[in-house]
């Protein structure tokens, strides 16, 4: 992959260190397998296969250089409210915690360190050796995940939501990352376009086909939807605008993870080369089915807020984490959520501290 310019990455590169796991003091951030029973939701007869089309990718252009980095303290923190929607409409307003105050003012002001850092191998083992990616970019090495039922698959699914708009169904990808937490992009539960939510948002983990028998666990409801506050606010009508707050969660009304598991998600103050991996549901296949890939990223195209790489993506990959496995944990550690392509590479929302704090508010 080319060096990217900084016309899309402005902020300064960071280094890397050894990769080790950080740890919790509580359960948020922390993988977990799930208890291996299955489970279906009541409602699963409320997804109706194919009425969806995939939510389009975001694009970065030209435009988005205008999107310098906000230098204003006051609205940087404003920007890590929580705004959210419940399932029966109430609106719902939380502004940011004195612990994430001061932690957005601190990286704000922190020092930039350039180096490039020592390659990490974390690609996942059971997603294979050897893939590289599109947007597309070259050859299409994805490869369709077919054992979804089994972890980390099962944790990783296709969401639904509708606009009430124009009454349309789209589609992206999520994961779980909790009992009843959901992390996906904020463009697949909130539309600019539409000036308002989506709703009716049905997450069908380990889809596995084009029929409602393909839902091997059912689709499960939500009970609220939430999005950072600087992704609705700070938007200026193009999408560069809003790029480092498009972080959306979803709570479910069923304790899911706690059979099927969830993936683990941290900040790692020293990330630089490393190997993604990324699996979800994207639109150029066939219907409901998942499709791995993973790709190197590396420290040069690594900012604070956001990185980029060539692994595959279409619209439907919206929402996808990207994810090292560590190998010395033996986890899947979330680092970023795919959010957007351009031309030269696709890009992801980074789980920075400010973003790992923010999640770590909504953990159910």
């Amino acid at each position: 992959m080319t060096k990217l310019t900084n016309a899309i990455i402005a902020s300064a590169l960071l280094s890397t260190a050894m990769w080790t796991v950080p740890v919790f003091a509580a359960d948020p951030g922390s993988a977990s397998a799930g208890n291996g029973e299955s489970m279906r939701d009541v409602t699963s007869g409320d997804y109706k296969p194919g009425r969806a089309k995939p939510i389009a990718s975001p694009k970065l252009t030209d435009e988005d250089s205008r999107a310098a980095p906000l230098a204003d303290e006051a609205t940087a923190v404003k920007s890590y409210g929580i705004v959210g929607r419940s399932a029966d409409g109430k609106e719902i307003k939380i502004e940011p915690s004195e612990a994430l105050r001061d932690l957005i003012i601190k990286e704000l002001n922190a020092p930039a360190n350039g180096k490039d850092g020592a390659k990490r191998k974390t690609e996942d083992p059971d997603l294979g050796e050897g893939e590289a990616g599109r947007q597309v970019f070259g050859t299409d090495d994805r490869e369709q995940v077919k054992h979804t039922k089994t972890y980390p698959f099962s944790a990783i699914g296709y969401l639904e939501a509708k606009s009430p708009k124009t009454g349309n169904y789209g589609s992206c990808s999520a994961t779980l990352i909790g009992p009843r937490t959901v992390l996906t992009a904020a463009h697949c539960l909130y539309s600019h376009e539409d000036k308002d939510w989506l709703s009716e948002y049905l997450f069908v983990p380990g889809l596995n086909g084009s029929t409602a028998d393909d839902a091997p666990f059912g689709a499960f409801t939500y009970e609220s939807a939430y999005v950072l506050q600087g992704f609705i606010d700070n938007y200026q009508g193009y999408y560069g605008s809003v790029i480092p707050w498009d972080l959306g969660i979803i709570t479910l009304k069923q304790d899911v993870g706690t059979n099927l598991g969830w993936l683990g998600y941290a900040n790692y103050d020293d990330l630089g080369d490393f190997t993604a991996n990324l699996v979800g549901y994207p639109g150029d296949k066939p219907m409901g089915t998942m499709w791995k890939a993973n790709c190197e990223v590396h420290a040069e195209n690594i900012a604070p807020e956001y990185f980029q790489y060539d692994c595959d993506t279409f619209p439907g990959s919206s929402g996808s984490s990207v994810y090292a496995y560590d190998n010395n944990s033996k986890q899947r550690i979330i680092t970023g959520v795919n959010v957007a392509e351009s031309p030269d590479a696709n890009t992801a929302v980074r789980l920075n501290a400010a973003n790992v704090q923010w999640i770590n508010s909504l953990y159910k």
